[in-house]
């Protein structure tokens, strides 16, 4: 099934100018209705389609698609850019668009239920919002996590393996947490928030991770707050939302695996009182109106700008 273009969509160069707010803005949160913004975002649309093939073929699917790695060396070889791929010990895996030396780093996670491997789409996105921030005279480099994905590993191994690569840019880098910006789609964006909650509630059985000062951002698109079908827009938008949400339940049963859910797993659970600490100065919420998890990403909002 190919999959449809959204009207109205936010366009790549809509998430870049949205990206670009974080290095403008001041302290305040930004208000409710930046955060809903229109339709499904265009960056979803690749991912359902290899969502459902996961879902209907299992793991034959991993076979039909290009790794992330391998997208990064093609552009690194059509651009002349000397890879810089990174694996370490502790299990952080990844690669480099950009210096490591530049003024600000991101580390960015995929989505993709964490059954699917990242698009050309992912990467482009960082390559476009490295450029428009650099004609803004803002240096920003990448690392983009090449977590393990199911059926590999569950749960906590991706969460585990986001904190090892926060660790990796803080303490191995010596990169200065002001420095640092965590951005994520969908189950790459409920990452982000796992890693949020772990630097003020450590999880049990995660790594350390010693944060003193707060990052500087975190940027959500869609994040996967929640694996709850029970929540109105799911079934208001089910037939508007490209996302198909037997795809979705799979991917969250698997991703659990025996652990029951928490609020590393599922941040739209978490109370006001979890939030109140969050070690980051800017926070970037992006979701469009007719997206099935529209509901839960307003309520994790609420709780968190509480």
């Amino acid at each position: 099934m190919a999959s449809r273009e959204p009207r109205n969509s936010l366009t790549l160069f809509g998430k870049v100018d949205a990206v670009l707010g974080i290095f403008s803005m001041g302290m305040e949160f930004p208000s409710e209705e930046h955060l809903c913004l229109p339709r499904s975002l265009q960056l979803t649309n690749t991912l359902s389609f290899g969502g459902r093939l996961f879902y209907y073929f299992g793991r034959f699917s991993w076979y039909l698609f290009e790794s992330s790695d391998q997208i990064y060396l093609k552009y690194c070889q059509s651009s002349q850019v000397k890879p810089n791929l990174v694996s370490t010990d502790q299990g952080v895996k990844g690669f480099w668009i950009g210096s490591p030396r530049a003024k600000f780093v991101g580390i960015f996670f995929h989505g993709g239920g964490f059954a699917m491997d990242g698009t050309k789409s992912h990467i482009d996105l960082c390559l476009e919002l490295q450029r428009s921030l650099d004609q803004n005279g803002i240096e920003l480099a990448w690392f983009y996590s090449t977590y393990t994905l199911m059926p590999h590993a569950t749960y906590p191994t991706q969460f585990c393996e986001a904190v090892e690569t926060l660790n990796y840019i803080l303490h191995d880098l010596r990169r200065d947490p002001s420095e640092v910006i965590l951005a994520g789609d969908s189950a790459g964006a409920n990452l982000c928030l796992a890693i949020l909650s772990h630097m003020t509630h450590p999880a049990t059985g995660a790594p350390r991770l010693i944060v003193q000062e707060p990052l500087k951002a975190i940027a959500l698109i869609s994040p996967w707050v929640s694996f709850d079908h029970n929540w109105p827009s799911v079934r208001r938008n089910e037939h508007k939302d490209i996302e198909a949400t037997d795809a979705t339940a799979l991917w969250s049963r698997i991703y659990l695996d025996v652990n029951p859910t928490n609020y590393y797993t599922e941040a739209a659970r978490a109370p006001e009182e979890w939030w109140k600490e969050a070690k980051v100065q800017h926070t970037l919420v992006l979701a469009g109106e007719d997206e099935i998890l529209l509901d839960p990403i307003t309520a994790w909002v609420s709780n968190f700008q509480v």
